[in-house]
């Protein structure tokens, strides 16, 4: 099936680097998003789910990640009002270090850090109080845009089943602009290892800028930055 609407792209091709070798349309398990006719494959955004598994199997790294780190980088520069969210998977993706990339982030301009667990622990309230007043004999959960995507595009007949909740990162920004209201008017980052994460802020229209693990890693390996060199912080909402 093909989507009726336009969703922003979350894979970069570079077209000197592809070899057609179909390792990216082996492990994408919608293949057909895959334009494969010419010597370059290609995608069809919109009918990509945005699994991101095809960056992780191009050995050529034909393949890349689009997330907004660049951007959000530009408006720190410029000066630019911005709070975090962060999932709590920082944790695996900085072993050690987690805290001390907090410690970085306030160091570059960002205002204040809330953890996602805790819009998690709003989400799971969400669904239980969903559960108990509405009595659906069937929910899927929705905190995966990989997910959400799939059934849009691929299975549309199980879209009634999905939850009308938000993610867990989606309550958490909401939990800023109604409890924080010193942050209403700041922009939004959100670090998360899911570049699929860009879709779900153009739905809802919240989050101004989706980072990657993926790339504040690379950003610091590139740069030389040594996270021992920074302080620890803590996130500014209360613990889940």
């Amino acid at each position: 099936m093909k989507s009726s609407k336009q969703l922003p792209p979350v894979i970069h091709i570079d077209e000197e680097r592809c070899v057609n070798c179909h390792a990216c349309v082996m492990v994408c398990p919608v293949k057909f998003c895959n334009i494969a006719s010419g010597t370059v494959i290609h995608v069809d955004h919109n009918t990509c789910i945005g699994c991101g598994a095809c960056i992780s199997a191009c050995s050529h790294k034909a393949r890349n990640l689009i997330d907004d780190f660049p951007q959000f980088l530009d408006a720190l520069n410029a000066g630019k009002s911005v709070v975090a969210v962060v999932a709590p998977s920082i944790v695996a993706n900085f072993p050690g270090m987690s805290r001390r990339v907090l410690g970085w982030l306030r160091s570059q301009g960002v205002a204040a850090l809330f953890d996602v667990a805790f819009g998690a622990e709003l989400a799971v309230k969400s669904y239980a109080e969903y559960m108990r007043t509405e009595s659906p004999p069937v929910l899927i959960s929705q905190p995966c845009p990989v997910i959400v995507s799939f059934l849009e595009i691929h299975h549309p007949e199980l879209l009634p089943w999905l939850a009308p909740i938000g993610s867990p990162m989606q309550h958490t920004m909401q939990m800023i602009r109604k409890f924080y209201p010193q942050y209403a008017n700041f922009e939004i980052s959100a670090f998360s290892p899911c570049v699929a994460k860009r879709r779900e802020f153009s739905e809802i229209g919240l989050g101004d800028y989706n980072i990657t693990f993926q790339s504040l890693d690379h950003y610091f390996r590139e740069n030389g930055i040594d996270l021992a060199q920074f302080p620890e912080s803590d996130f500014d909402n209360p613990p889940a």
